[in-house]
């Protein structure tokens, strides 16, 4: 029993920002299975049912575009601290939206939107929204890697989805980025990363894979790839800081 209290103790916070997460995830989807009965999506009869034609009517409207970009927009800032949360969203968006162009679009505006936002919030926020929301040693950490190796890294990590890119930008604000950088970094880097996902579903053979060793080698690929390119980037941000570093010394002679 000691044990226990000393863990809850320990983690508190953590613990307690989980329930407060969990809490939210209930009464977001029981309001929005009320919506759906409201507005006729799912019905009772003899059963759960599902109104396909409604579905596919609403969603192809423009209200059902605007709807889509403001529920993206808001639960991947509430999940901002979970990384692969908007790889999640964006592969959501491609399974509703099966045409390539579209699953694209409406999650290249959703993620332009609350990446924007969350870098105000941090900018406007400062360091103390930053603590609250990430804690304070994984906002130390994130803040000394963007400062010290941000200009490289910064566009990569919006460019791979797997890591919690919206807490990212709020960090990128906090430390206050030069929007001349922030931009280019979200727009190419988050475009390139949604671009991949919903394009690369009509480009990769996923109905061919039909065994284990199919996929094992296509994430072993992925992998190889993802390491080799941040590897490359460590050598050239290590090459960057060590021309800086000449610099300054020549400075001070």
């Amino acid at each position: 029993m000691e044990k226990i209290k000393a863990f809850f103790n320990k983690n508190k916070k953590i613990i307690v920002s989980l329930l407060i997460l969990l809490s939210i995830m209930v009464v977001i989807s029981v309001v929005t299975f009320v919506l759906l009965l409201a507005f006729n999506v799912v019905y009772f009869d003899d059963g759960m049912r599902f109104n396909t034609e409604l579905f596919d009517s609403f969603k192809t409207s423009w209200y059902g575009w605007i709807v889509f970009i403001l529920l993206q927009t808001f639960l991947s800032m509430l999940l901002c601290v979970i990384p692969g949360a908007s790889m999640a969203f964006i592969i959501l968006a491609q399974t509703i939206y099966p045409i390539p162009w579209q699953a694209f679009l409406l999650s290249f505006i959703s993620v332009m939107i609350s990446s924007v936002t969350m870098y105000f919030m941090g900018r406007v926020g400062g360091y103390k929204i930053c603590t609250k929301i990430l804690g304070e040693a994984d906002c130390e950490k994130a803040s000394s890697l963007l400062r010290h190796k941000g200009t490289i890294f910064f566009p990569l990590m919006m460019m791979f989805p797997v890591f919690p890119d919206d807490a990212l930008v709020m960090i990128a604000g906090t430390i206050k980025m030069k929007l001349r950088w922030f931009i280019p970094s979200i727009v190419f880097g988050r475009g390139i990363g949604i671009a991949t996902i919903t394009f690369g579903f009509s480009i990769v053979p996923f109905d061919k894979f039909t065994t284990f060793w199919h996929w094992a080698g296509f994430i072993l690929i992925c992998l190889i790839l993802v390491f080799v390119v941040f590897f490359f980037a460590n050598k050239f941000n290590n090459y960057l800081e060590k021309r800086h570093n000449e610099k300054e010394a020549s400075k001070d002679e």
